[in-house]
């Protein structure tokens, strides 16, 4: 799922509050905070980012024999503190934003070369109705991206309509969503004789152009 950025930096601020706290935790509190410092890292992380690796690292700190316990408790906050503002520094720069949408970019491809691998073999309903899908899912996320609002089961027309007074493209590209959407509910109701073959094949090459020109 793509995470607003401006919701990440709220949420990494918030713990980040405490920090002057972090310098001298009281026993009773180093757990909570621990726990609270952990949650935000993975919640805000990509799966096996290096920000989880440094943070799972962080535990495994071994201090001096002469060094107490409260000194390896403070080491192990100081250094989740220390990943937690890298991973804001990447928010705050755009950057974490671009690794998702390179991820998604990547998912949606892949499904658009099944689509098109079904049209190569003369399945082009299938074909069709998978391109669409990409494209609703796609739609989705663009949504998240620019903060439109989505209902429980949001319909893709709906979406169209809602991005484009967004700005989050131009008319001609939602009057060609448009188009796209009409041939996947062709597909989906089985209206298989009111699209071609020729017709699904631009389809699948639109959509793949239209999410590189939108990424999300």
């Amino acid at each position: 799922m793509l995470i607003a950025k401006q919701t990440a930096l709220n949420r990494i601020d918030a713990v980040l509050a405490e920090e002057n706290g972090f310098k001298s935790v009281p026993k009773e509190r180093w757990n909570e905070l621990v726990t609270r410092l952990c949650a935000v890292i993975k919640d805000l992380s990509p799966p096996g980012s290096q920000y989880i690796v440094q943070m799972n690292r962080a535990f495994d700190y071994k201090p001096p024999r002469e060094i107490d316990v409260f000194h390896k408790d403070h080491h192990i906050m100081m250094d989740l503190v220390g990943v937690l503002r890298a991973l804001r520094t990447d928010y705050d720069a755009g950057h974490m934003q671009s690794f998702q949408e390179m991820i998604h970019s990547d998912l949606f491809s892949d499904f658009l070369e099944m689509a098109q691998y079904f049209l190569d073999e003369t399945y082009k309903d299938p074909a069709a109705f998978m391109a669409g899908s990409v494209l609703e899912e796609h739609l989705r996320k663009l949504c998240g991206k620019h903060g439109v609002p989505l209902p429980a089961r949001p319909k893709l027309d709906t979406m169209n309509t809602d991005l484009a007074k967004a700005n989050a493209y131009g008319k001609n590209e939602q009057k060609q969503v448009t188009a796209w959407a009409g041939i996947r509910n062709d597909a989906a109701h089985g209206n298989y004789t009111k699209y071609a073959e020729a017709e699904v094949k631009l389809m699948i090459s639109g959509i793949r152009d239209f999410i590189a020109r939108n990424p999300a």
